[in-house]
């Protein structure tokens, strides 16, 4: 994979002048994926007693089976064919199996993963580091801030205000704008919310598919956070990454050597 600094290359565009940028919420703002270990970790003890004494490799398998879905139940859930509730009872399915819980024990207990499950993981959100100063700055020299992520409007909102983002006005969620990404229509809200133009608006998330080339297909400059990014010399700036024609940084305060473009 070839990443180049802004102007290093024939091929590395210059910093894009924007005007607005759009944040995918979790995993991208919200570090969603430790709430889901601590949450996961704290509740299977409850479904399974024998969770405690499983190898802790074992138990970090199946957790991470959780929180990263390897069975594909929340892009069902996306899509249609499942409820919330649904595709959270069948992740859970699928990391007991992992475990290796005895047959019964194995059915997910409804209430315990619907809804205390549901407490345990509001207590455990938290903001990446820098979050909010940086979203400050942004907000400070006068560019529009907002979000567009995959699941409905009302729970995002209601977890970007917990998280102290209330003044985040622009929230497209996956039933905003009649599709979920990567379909360029809810970009294209968050833009029109915004009062922006799609190719002066910067969106930033940490998946390839649903924000770096859903924002390409909507005309938006994508910028792709992902923690293993290369460094140009140990700079935090956004690098062009070629293969993927996208920008890509490691963490959000990569933004703050765009706030003078």
């Amino acid at each position: 994979m070839s990443t180049t600094p802004a102007g290093g290359s024939a091929g590395a565009p210059a910093p894009p002048a924007w005007d607005a940028v759009l944040f995918d919420l979790d995993d991208t703002l919200l570090d969603l994926r430790s709430a889901q270990h601590a949450a996961f970790d704290a509740t299977v003890r409850r479904q399974w007693a024998g969770a405690a004494d499983v190898d802790p490799a074992v138990l970090a398998e199946a957790t991470e089976a959780f929180a990263s879905d390897t069975g594909g139940h929340y892009g069902r859930y996306v899509s249609g064919e499942l409820t919330f509730e649904e595709q959270r009872l069948a992740r859970v399915a699928d990391a007991l199996r992992t475990l290796g819980v005895p047959e019964d024990a194995a059915t997910p207990l409804d209430g315990l993963w619907t809804t205390d499950y549901e407490e345990v993981v509001r207590g455990h959100w938290a903001l990446f580091p820098a979050t909010a100063d940086v979203l400050a700055e942004v907000r400070g020299t006068g560019r529009g801030v907002g979000m567009v992520t995959n699941n409905v409007e009302t729970y995002q909102r209601g977890k970007a205000d917990a998280l102290g983002l209330e003044w985040v006005e622009v929230l497209i969620g996956s039933d905003t704008a009649g599709a979920p990404k990567p379909d360029p229509a809810p970009f294209l809200a968050g833009c029109s919310r915004l009062g922006t133009d799609p190719g002066r608006t910067l969106m930033v998330g940490d998946s390839l598919r649903h924000d770096v080339e859903g924002a390409r297909s909507a005309g938006l400059v994508p910028v792709w956070m992902s923690p293993d990014a290369p460094a140009h010399g140990g700079a935090a700036e956004p690098l062009w990454d070629e293969e993927h024609a996208c920008w890509r940084m490691r963490a959000i305060g990569g933004l703050r050597t765009w706030l003078a473009a």
